[in-house]
C-alpha cells in the first residue's frame, strides 16, 4: 500500500508549532547533548523531510553546530530515489514552498527545481515498512507520521503506536496528521496540550 500525496509545509499550524514551540522546547532540553534525532516516517518524495531541514536553516541558525539528524522512511524504493534527487517540477513547489525559500535554497533545471545539497545533506533516506519490522533507529526527540495511520486497521495502527512509544525519548513529541489520533488505540500518548496541532507526548 502506497500512498505519495505530500507538499511542501503542508497544514500550516503544526509547522508553526514546531518554529514556535517544539524545537526550542527541545533545544532547551537537549542544551547540554547538543544532538536532535527526528523522523519523518512515510515520507513519499521528501518535501516533509526537505521542509523540517529548511525551517531549522532557515528558522534555527544556532543549531548548525548541533548534531542534527532527520531519518525519513517511506516503502516505496521508487519515492525514496526520487526524494534522494529532490527535483521537484514546478507545480510541486508552487504547493507550499515560499517563494523566498525557493529563490534562496533551489537551482532551477529547465522546468524543474533542484534543492541545493546542503540542505539535501541534511537528510537521511531509508526503506522501512511501518507494518513490518523496523530497523534499528535511535532513540528520537521527534516523530512525524502524519497522514499515514488513516490507511492502516486498529490493530495495525497499535502496533505502530507501540513501537513508537518504545522508540521516542521520555519528553520528545509524536505528530500525527490532522485526521489521526492515539486516543482508544495507545494509553501510553496524551495530547501535548501546550502546542496542540496534532503534537502528543508520553504519558510521564
Amino acid at each position: 500500500m502506497v500512498t505519495t500525496e505530500t507538499s511542501f509545509f503542508r497544514d500550516h499550524q503544526p509547522w508553526e508549532a514546531l518554529r514556535k514551540s517544539v524545537l526550542p522546547d527541545l533545544m532547551k532540553r537537549r542544551r547540554d547533548e547538543r544532538r536532535l534525532h527526528f523522523w519523518c516516517a512515510g515520507c513519499s518524495s521528501g518535501q516533509e523531510p526537505y521542509s523540517l531541514a529548511l525551517l531549522i536553516k532557515e528558522s534555527l541558525p544556532e543549531l548548525a553546530d548541533w548534531s542534527v539528524s532527520i531519518v525519513a522512511s517511506d516503502l516505496s524504493r521508487e519515492v525514496l530515489d526520487r526524494a534522494r534527487q529532490a527535483c521537484f517540477s514546478q507545480i510541486e513547489v508552487n504547493r507550499g514552498l515560499p517563494a523566498a525559500l525557493l529563490v534562496k535554497h533551489f537551482k532551477q533545471h529547465g522546468t524543474h527545481w533542484q534543492l541545493n545539497p546542503a540542505v539535501r545533506a541534511m537528510v537521511q533516506f531509508q526503506e522501512i515498512n511501518l507494518a513490518q519490522v523496523w530497523p534499528t533507529l535511535p532513540r528520537m526527540d521527534l516523530v512525524l507520521i502524519r497522514n499515514v495511520m488513516i490507511y492502516f486497521d486498529v490493530a495495525t495502527k497499535k502496533t505502530i503506536l507501540g513501537r513508537v512509544a518504545r522508540l521516542l525519548r521520555p519528553d520528545g513529541y509524536l505528530l500525527l496528521g490532522s485526521a489521526e489520533t492515539t486516543f482508544n488505540l495507545d494509553d501510553s500518548f496524551q495530547r501535548a496540550e501546550h502546542v496542540k496541532s496534532g503534537f502528543y507526548q508520553l504519558v510521564r
